[in-house]
């Protein structure tokens, strides 16, 4: 069933399809500039579409008037409660969810929530990217370099996500925004289109198709043509010039950023050439002390310490170090570069936030990544190792 848009400043086509094996369309979408959203039931019969609808209302009810990623993450978190709520009282059954991939456009931003492996994608310049990243166990392998592109699209684990709504009262929400220009074009898509085409075969149509009904028309007919293994639902969305930001305005204010940086730096410098050395000492402590970064190394554990890792009026800054139970071997590659790094951050939380992030998305934490966070990342005399008891996946598509 096609949605298709009568207003000229908002031109859209939403479009939804059962495919060809499936005897139930589990998807729901909304079109409700500026507000769009693709949610992909999981459970099977009689719950994946029940929990998709119920976290559709949901977002519906909670979203904010205007793009605000906190306030769009938070609908989406209220769409998780609605689907554990209707499963307390009876709506669908135990074990249904659903993905959620959202996205606000209005004034030059596109604000974006994702839970799962439905898609948004940015085309610009005729040249399509993946806005979000799939919660799944085949992206994780892939970010790893375990597996290829085209090996995943055959992997007997394809379907099996890592974060579903319904799953867990404390969800995380994937947020990401873009600065979007006229004659840009968003899709969203459940993964019964990104399963069935590439990428490359998607960039063709939105490329070819201007009229964004024609284009969700020839992305469902692709699908299906593929084999249609599982319901597809899309949404187009084109950027007119009341949508995106002005390039021009855009080019300027990146050109006068450097000379307002020169005269804040210069205020910043004549602020300390007149302050005292006690002074300085003084607010150097203030500034790092609340501070913290990540270390590690081969064959060892994670650390959190308080402070940042630079040197300074010729001291160390660092105040103190707390060994976690993350191990850095079992991290994947591109965390275990990032650990190298030692990235810093503002507060102690947002460090070991951002620890619990790279301990879920990888490979060898898959069935423990869960268990550790619940117990406390930091070491209080628990589990060190990456070999506590397993948990299940979010959840997996029933045939």
């Amino acid at each position: 069933m096609a949605k298709k848009n009568n207003r000229g400043a908002v031109p859209f086509a939403a479009l939804t399809h059962v495919g060809k094996v499936r005897a139930l369309n589990e998807d729901s979408m909304l079109a409700l500039p500026p507000l769009y959203a693709v949610a992909d039931g999981l459970g099977g019969h009689q719950s994946g579409e029940v929990a998709s609808a119920l976290a559709i209302d949901a977002l519906r009810d909670h979203a904010p008037k205007n793009p605000d990623t906190v306030a769009l993450a938070r609908a989406v978190q209220s769409a998780n409660q609605a689907v554990i709520t209707g499963i307390e009282k009876g709506a669908g059954r135990e074990g249904m969810g659903t993905t959620m991939t959202a996205v606000m456009v209005k004034d030059g931003r596109a604000v974006f929530a994702q839970v799962g492996d439905s898609r948004a994608y940015l085309l610009r310049n005729r040249a399509l990217s993946q806005v979000t990243e799939d919660h799944s166990v085949v992206a994780a392998m892939m970010r790893s370099g375990h597996l290829t592109a085209e090996e995943a699209r055959t992997h007997p684990q394809r379907s099996v996500i890592t974060r579903a709504l319904g799953s867990d009262p404390n969800m995380s929400v994937d947020t990401f925004e873009v600065t979007v220009l006229r004659g840009d074009r968003i899709l969203l898509c459940s993964d019964g289109l990104s399963t069935m085409i590439d990428d490359a075969h998607i960039e063709e149509i939105l490329t070819n198709s201007l009229d964004p009904n024609k284009a969700a028309e020839e992305l469902v007919e692709a699908a299906m043509d593929a084999g249609g293994s599982d319901n597809i639902s899309v949404i187009v969305i084109d950027i007119t010039e009341d949508q995106g930001a002005n390039a021009a305005a855009m080019a300027a204010m990146k050109e006068k950023k450097p000379r307002s940086k020169l005269w804040l730096w210069a205020l910043i410098w004549l602020a300390l050439v007149a302050t005292t050395v006690a002074g300085v000492f003084f607010a150097t402590i203030n500034y790092v002390e609340d501070r913290a970064y990540l270390s590690g190394e081969p064959g060892g554990y994670i650390y959190l310490n308080q402070g940042v890792p630079d040197t300074f009026m010729g001291r160390s800054w660092s105040f103190g170090s707390n060994r976690t139970v993350v191990e850095f071997d079992l991290l994947d590659t591109i965390y275990q570069d990032e650990i190298r790094t030692s990235p810093e951050f503002e507060r102690e939380e947002l460090a070991l936030g951002r620890l619990e992030t790279m301990v879920t998305r990888s490979y060898h934490y898959f069935d423990t990544g869960s268990d550790l966070i619940n117990r406390g990342l930091l070491n209080t005399g628990g589990n060190t190792g990456g070999n506590t008891d397993s948990t299940l996946p979010a959840g997996e598509e029933t045939p």
